[in-house]
C-alpha cells in the first residue's frame, strides 16, 4: 500500500512539475506565428539621464541628478559670498564645483561597475503592453513604443530600457535574454529590433557577442553605432567658442524674429566673445579641478561613453582621463580597448548581416547644432549626436554651411538638395535616410515620423532607402515631425 501512494505521489509530482511546460505549449500552440502578421519588436531606448535613480526599489528612490533649484541658489549666494570675504575667486569657484559635483554624484560608478548610491534604473521585462505608461507614450522612444503598441499589440511589442553606465557587453546579455524569452514565449523565431542614440552602442555588443539570427530586422534611429565626436570630453578637447555659442543659442530661438534679432545685437556687441574669454580663463584656471570633482568620477568610468570615442582619439582620452593612474586602472582601460576594437569590427559585421538577409535602415537627421562645449562641437546634427557619425560617416558640411557650389559628389544622387550631406562616402548608403531638421530620436506618436518608423518595421519588401516615394532617402521634417520630400 506505501509503495501504491508513493507511485501515486510520485506521478502526481511529475505531473504537476510538467504543467508550465504544456501550459507554455498552449501558449504557443494558442498564438501561431505563421498566422500571425506580427514579427515582435524591441525598441533599445538611448541614453536617458532621467531614467536613473539612487536607491533604486526603495522607499528613499530618487532622480541620480540632484537639480534642486533652491541648492542652486544657495551654491551661487554662497559662491560669491565666499569670494568676497576671503578675497579669493579660487574659493568661489569651489564652491561652484562643489554645487555642480553634488548635482551629479549620483551618476557615479567605480572600474568594476560598482554604484556608492545604489543608483540603478527601472527595466520592463515583459510585453510592453503590460505597462500603462508604456502605452501612453509620446515622445522619442516612448511614442515609438506607444505605435508599436497600436500596430502590433502589446504582446508584440517590448521596451529595453537600462542603466546607460555599465558596461555593454553586460548589456547584451541583457538583450539576448529578453529576445531569447521572447522567441520561446510567443513561438517566434526572429525579432526586429530598433536601436536609438546610445542604444546603437548596446546593439553592435550584442551583434558582437551573438550573431544576428534572432534578428528580421535592425533599425539604427539617431543611433550612435558609430560614436560620437561628443567624446572629444574625454581626450580634454573642452572648449566654447563665440561663434559656436553663437549658433546654438540662436538655433534655439530660430522661431521667434525677436529673438533672433537680440542673438544677432549680443553677437556684434561682443558679448559671445566676453563669454569665451571667460570660459578660456575659467578652463585655463580650473580644469584640473573639474577633473578631479566631476569629470573623472561621473564619466571616467562609464564604458559606454569609451565605446563612442572616435579612434583617433583614444590614446588621446585615456591619457587625459588617467593620467598617472594608468597601472591602478590598468584592468578598465583593458575593458575601453575591448570595446573599441569590437566599433573597429562592427562594419563587417553589419555587413554580413545584411549579406544575410537581415534588413538593415539607418536614419540620421541634420540642420541643429550640437552642445557649444567641446572643440567639434561645430559639427552638423540633430541637438544632440553629429550627423557624421549617426549616418556612418557620409561627408557633412559644419553647421550652417554647405559642402560648397564646387563640390562634385562620386554620386550625385547621394547628395542632399542643399549640399550639405554626401552619403557617398558612409558606410551603408543604399539603406541609409537623411532626415532635413528631424530632431534627435524623433518618431513621436502620432506624427507622419511616427507613420515612417512603423512603415520601416512593417515593410517586407525590397529595403533599400527610398524604395518607397512616400519616404524618399532625403526628407524634411517639420517642427511637428511632419515629413516632405527634399526637391
Amino acid at each position: 500500500m506505501k509503495k501504491l501512494i508513493s507511485i501515486i505521489l510520485a506521478v502526481t509530482m511529475a505531473f504537476s512539475m510538467m504543467l508550465p511546460a504544456f501550459a507554455q505549449s498552449e501558449t504557443i500552440a494558442e498564438h501561431n506565428p505563421a498566422e500571425c502578421g506580427n514579427i515582435p519588436v524591441i525598441i533599445v531606448r538611448g541614453m536617458d539621464f532621467g531614467g536613473l535613480y539612487t536607491d533604486v526599489g526603495t522607499e528613499k528612490q530618487a532622480p541620480a541628478i540632484n537639480v534642486n533649484a533652491g541648492n542652486i541658489v544657495k551654491s551661487v549666494f554662497k559662491s560669491i559670498f565666499v569670494g568676497v570675504t576671503r578675497f579669493s575667486i579660487d574659493a568661489a569657484m569651489e564652491v561652484v564645483l562643489d554645487c555642480v559635483a553634488d548635482i551629479f554624484k549620483g551618476l557615479q560608478i567605480d572600474d568594476k561597475g560598482y554604484s556608492p548610491y545604489n543608483t540603478g534604473t527601472i527595466e520592463y521585462l515583459e510585453s510592453a503592453g503590460s505597462y500603462e505608461n508604456l502605452c501612453e507614450g509620446i515622445p522619442s522612444e516612448f511614442g515609438m513604443v506607444h505605435a508599436c503598441i497600436d500596430e502590433f499589440g502589446g504582446d508584440h511589442t517590448y521596451y529595453f530600457n537600462y542603466d546607460w553606465r555599465i558596461d555593454p557587453f553586460i548589456i547584451s546579455d541583457k538583450i539576448n535574454a529578453m529576445i531569447e524569452d521572447i522567441c520561446e514565449t510567443t513561438g517566434h523565431e526572429k525579432v526586429n529590433l530598433a536601436c536609438a542614440s546610445l542604444g546603437g552602442v548596446m546593439t553592435v555588443a550584442y551583434l558582437t557577442e551573438y550573431g544576428y539570427e534572432r534578428l528580421n530586422k535592425c533599425l539604427f534611429m539617431s543611433s550612435a553605432f558609430c560614436g560620437s565626436q561628443a567624446s572629444d570630453l574625454l581626450s580634454g578637447q573642452i572648449s566654447i567658442t563665440a561663434d559656436n555659442l553663437y549658433k546654438f543659442l540662436d538655433d534655439l530661438v530660430k522661431d521667434s524674429k525677436a529673438g533672433k534679432f537680440a542673438m544677432k545685437a549680443l553677437y556684434k556687441i561682443g558679448v559671445f566673445g566676453f563669454a569665451e574669454k571667460i570660459s578660456d580663463w575659467v578652463l585655463k584656471n580650473y580644469e584640473d579641478d573639474a577633473y578631479e570633482k566631476v569629470l573623472f568620477p561621473v564619466f571616467g568610468c562609464v564604458l559606454p561613453m569609451w565605446g563612442m570615442v572616435q579612434a583617433e582619439d583614444y590614446e588621446a582620452a585615456v591619457d587625459y582621463i588617467f593620467k598617472d593612474k594608468k597601472d591602478q586602472y590598468a584592468d578598465f582601460i583593458q575593458k575601453t580597448a575591448d570595446l573599441q576594437r569590437m566599433m573597429a569590427n562592427r562594419t563587417q559585421l553589419i555587413s554580413d548581416m545584411i549579406d544575410d538577409g537581415v534588413k538593415v535602415a539607418i536614419v540620421a537627421a541634420y540642420d541643429s547644432p550640437c552642445a557649444p562645449v567641446y572643440e567639434n562641437c561645430d559639427f552638423n546634427g540633430d541637438g544632440v549626436l553629429e550627423t557624421y557619425q549617426m549616418s556612418g560617416y557620409a561627408t557633412v558640411a559644419k553647421f550652417g554651411e554647405t559642402l560648397g557650389d564646387d563640390y562634385v559628389a562620386k554620386n550625385p544622387e547621394l547628395l542632399s538638395p542643399d549640399k550639405v550631406v554626401d552619403l557617398s562616402t558612409a558606410l551603408f548608403p543604399e539603406y541609409t535616410y537623411i532626415i532635413k531638421g528631424a530632431p534627435h530620436v524623433a518618431a513621436s506618436y502620432g506624427t507622419e515620423y511616427s507613420e515612417f518608423f512603423i512603415w520601416l518595421l512593417r515593410e517586407e519588401g525590397d529595403f533599400y532607402a527610398g524604395v518607397n516615394p512616400k519616404y524618399p532617402q532625403f526628407m524634411v521634417s517639420g517642427d511637428d515631425e511632419s515629413l516632405k520630400a527634399f526637391d
